[in-house]
């Protein structure tokens, strides 16, 4: 291994989840997607598990998991998102690093991640052990191994930090070149000052800890990174490969590694199609016979530092001013708005840090009361939050670490110290300071944790520190034009995010209106058990009555409620809870809501009313996805009664009104969906009804069409893919393309393509039996050819 190069991906999203509710809400700016986790999601992370390589005519050769053959950062913020909403996508990460142990000597690609991606040499030591603490339990729990290397958050370093890491077990981290201070040879006496990126990157670095303990340090090439991830390298795989491979030394005899660390999301999110010039940047790379491709443990074994390096202090990857980012306004910013200030990045430190201040000691000496060991109770606390707060893990939990049997209430005193720690944490995330103003998501998403941390302290330690909290967030001026200060932001922007039981207990009935489970109770924060007696729908009304049970996994509380929810419109909605009344009482209440004025008596029943205006983004949008498709059938039903006159004014020569032509364009897009939807068994009449609405100047609703198509294609090979010789499925995506092309719809296939790749085994199954004289072999083969062609996937 003379020659090795390594590319690692730091793959991350912070935090995005409600902090009450544990889920992530729709947001805006992440459209058409649902939020940035899904958008990103599509664009890269689920990409990367599959990168197509094509061949000369445009068509699928070859995808590959390039997880497998890369080194990548594994945080836990984001792999606990993908667990839950894309298993597929987790599933596939998880196995890469399995393949990479196979292909780079037992090491594996994946490396761990401080827990979420706070600045550490800001945080405070006991906040940097847990850190590195839930780093490593977290690794070890998705991946069934220890983590050889950790992720520093934007390669923040400190003595300390590294200490602690080393303490851990890791045996190597990845930084900057510009962070390394000087170097020597292990037993040399004198130093040479390498700072302003002078190091060598070429080689690992031994770096010695106060403690006596050591790490390895790799410095990335930060040339070839900074082209990778803001220059043109990605428009070329080739080109990409020639980069690493032009690093390399031409006298130098030792062993060399090339090697360079970027953002995980430039393969695909930052750089459309990166994905697929790293999956041919690696295929370059393995086909060659000088160079090896490695992962770090990997060229560690073979190549143990011959030199050792003191790191320069309080420095980033992504700072020129050390820390400055994350704590000042010292002149980065993410360039959208290149004259904003920062001087909001300052008020927001100082006011998180007396929020950690404040609660830390506090909690720490009421947990002491109720475990052993409060340091090892907050260690394992990340059981907790692995298993979503489940009751055996929570069981568990206090079979370790309880003084005693402790009684219910102190079982939820207990859960909520824990969870005051695991919000202190959130709210120290890197994102709340990276980007240009603190009405950004990731700054209200970490004054959202300090919210839910203050309101936990004020309930268990009688601690009221949030008016010191909007205090010290006035002096923060803000960009954005419709706030004066960060008092505001906070009020307009966390303080909402804020949720009771009362209000989860009504959202439960508002949900069961529709038949969804809602997010408190999907994301497993939450259990609630809805018994709904009454419910009617009748004339676009629905109504719902009953009682639901609603406890909180997290901290133990819980609650019985009567409830009710009314909707007639998306501007005529009322949800609401009380106490519980009895049999009587519901039987009377819903005489009641059944009556002329359902909202009145609503409101006249119960205590905590809520109507339209108090509904979050999160579930209006689950609401109008429940109830958009049937827009499209009240339509039609329209266009139906009024059909007739549509063709007697046409039959007249006399031009209807506008509204027609829509309605007409709207009925005949619905038939051609139909179409669609069943695999167009009669493309003449698809063919037949696209030139009528051509003549008539109709225009098709194209995205709507262009969904069914992909939906009916990736169905038809899920099918084909279970019917071993049946070609019919594989017949329906050819008429269904051919449909598809009358409009130029734009097709999505991504899925569709990768179960059809994964088929061209069973495909070469088949031409061998239809080169024995099977006839049916032979039609199936032939109807797979054109199937994968019209996809463009290559067979062979």
């Amino acid at each position: 291994m003379d020659r090795a190069v390594c590319i690692h991906g730091h793959f991350y999203q912070p935090s995005r989840e409600n902090p009450w509710l544990g889920d992530v809400g729709v947001q805006r700016s992440a459209a058409p997607y649902h939020d940035w986790n899904e958008r990103v999601t599509a664009e890269c992370y689920g990409p990367n598990t599959a990168a197509r390589i094509l061949d000369a005519d445009g068509l699928i050769e070859e995808v590959v998991n390039t997880y497998s053959r890369i080194s990548f950062t594994a945080a836990p913020t984001l792999l606990a998102w993908l667990e839950r909403h894309r298993p597929e996508v987790y599933g596939a990460v998880v196995e890469a690093d399995r393949e990479s142990r196979e292909r780079y000597a037992g090491h594996g690609s994946a490396i761990a991640c401080c827990y979420n991606h706070l600045i550490m040499p800001l945080a405070t030591r006991r906040d940097k052990q847990i850190q590195v603490a839930w780093g490593v339990r977290d690794f070890t729990a998705r991946f069934g191994r220890e983590p050889e290397g950790m992720w520093l958050p934007e390669t923040a370093v400190d003595l300390e930090s590294l200490d602690l890491v080393a303490g851990a077990g890791i045996r190597f981290t990845i930084l900057a070149p510009h962070q390394a201070g000087r170097v020597r040879s292990i037993g040399a006496e004198d130093w040479t000052d390498v700072s302003g990126g002078r190091v060598d990157t070429t080689m690992p670095y031994l770096c010695r800890l106060p403690s006596g303990r050591s790490i390895a340090v790799f410095f990335y090439d930060g040339t070839i990174a900074r082209d990778v991830a803001f220059g043109d390298l990605l428009s070329d795989g080739r080109r990409f490969a020639g980069r690493l491979l032009d690093a390399f030394s031409r006298e130098r005899e030792r062993p060399e590694l090339v090697h360079i660390a970027t953002d995980g999301e430039t393969y695909g999110h930052h750089r459309e199609f990166g994905e697929m010039a790293l999956a041919y940047c690696l295929e370059t790379l393995e086909a060659r016979r000088d160079v090896r491709l490695t992962v770090y443990p990997e060229y560690l074994d073979a190549h143990p530092p011959t030199h050792e390096v003191a790191v320069r202090e309080r420095t980033s990857w992504s700072c020129t001013h050390g820390l400055g980012r994350w704590r000042r306004e010292c002149g980065c910013h993410g360039g959208a708005h290149p004259g904003w200030s920062q001087a909001w990045r300052g008020p927001l430190r100082e006011a998180i840090v007396m929020v950690r201040d404040a609660l830390s000691p506090r909690s720490a000496e009421a947990l002491g009361a109720l475990v052993r060991d409060p340091a090892e109770a907050r260690d394992d606390a990340v059981a907790l939050v692995l298993s979503r707060w489940f009751d055996e893990a929570v069981t568990g939990f206090f079979a370790r670490h309880a003084r005693r049997d402790l009684s219910p209430d102190d079982r939820r005193r207990v859960l909520a110290f824990l969870e005051i720690e695991h919000q202190a944490m959130l709210m120290q995330t890197s994102c709340g300071w990276f980007f240009d103003d603190l009405t950004e998501p990731g700054s209200v998403q970490v004054m959202r944790h300090a919210k839910r941390a203050m309101d936990l302290a004020l309930q268990t330690l009688g601690l009221d520190i949030e008016p010191a909290f909007i205090d010290i967030l006035r002096r923060a001026p803000v960009n954005d034009p419709r706030y004066a200060t960060g008092a505001e932001v906070y009020e307009a922007l966390a303080r909402p995010a804020a949720v009771d039981l009362d209000r989860i207990g009504a959202g439960a009935a508002l949900y069961a209106l529709f038949d969804l489970e809602p997010p408190a109770a999907a994301s497993g924060m939450y259990a609630a058990r809805g018994d709904w007696r009454y419910r009617s729908d009748a004339a676009g009304r629905r109504r719902v009555l009953g009682t639901v049970g609603v406890r909180s996994r997290v901290t133990g509380e819980e609650a019985l409620f009567d409830a009710v929810a009314l909707f007639a419109g998306m501007d005529r909605i009322v949800f609401s809870v009380r106490e519980p009344g009895g049999d009587a009482a519901l039987r009377a209440v819903w005489e009641e809501v059944t009556g002329p004025d359902p909202a009145g008596a609503a409101a006249g029943a119960f205590e905590r009313v809520y109507t339209a205006p108090d509904l979050s983004d999160e579930e209006r949008w689950a609401i109008a996805r429940r109830i958009a498709p049937g827009m499209g059938e009240a339509v039609c039903a329209v266009y139906r009664d009024a059909a007739a006159l549509i063709d007697a004014l046409d039959d007249l020569g006399i031009p209807a009104p506008g509204a027609a032509a829509h309605l007409l364009a709207h009925a005949c897009t619905e038939r051609l969906l139909a179409m669609l939807g069943a695999g167009c068994p009669d493309p003449d009449r698809f063919f037949a009804l696209a030139e009528a609405m051509r003549a008539r100047d109709l225009a098709p609703d194209l995205a709507a069409l262009g969904e069914a198509a992909s939906r009916r294609i990736t169905l038809s090979l899920r099918e084909a893919a279970a019917r071993s010789c049946d070609p019919a499925p594989l017949e329906e995506i050819i008429r269904t393309v051919r449909c598809a092309k009358v409009f130029g719809l734009a097709l999505t296939v991504w899925e569709s393509q990768n179960l059809c790749i994964g088929m061209r085994g069973r495909y070469a199954g088949m031409r061998e039996r239809a080169g024995r004289g099977d006839g049916d072999a032979q039609r199936w083969a032939e109807a797979f050819e054109r199937a994968a062609a019209c996809i463009g996937v290559r067979v062979t």
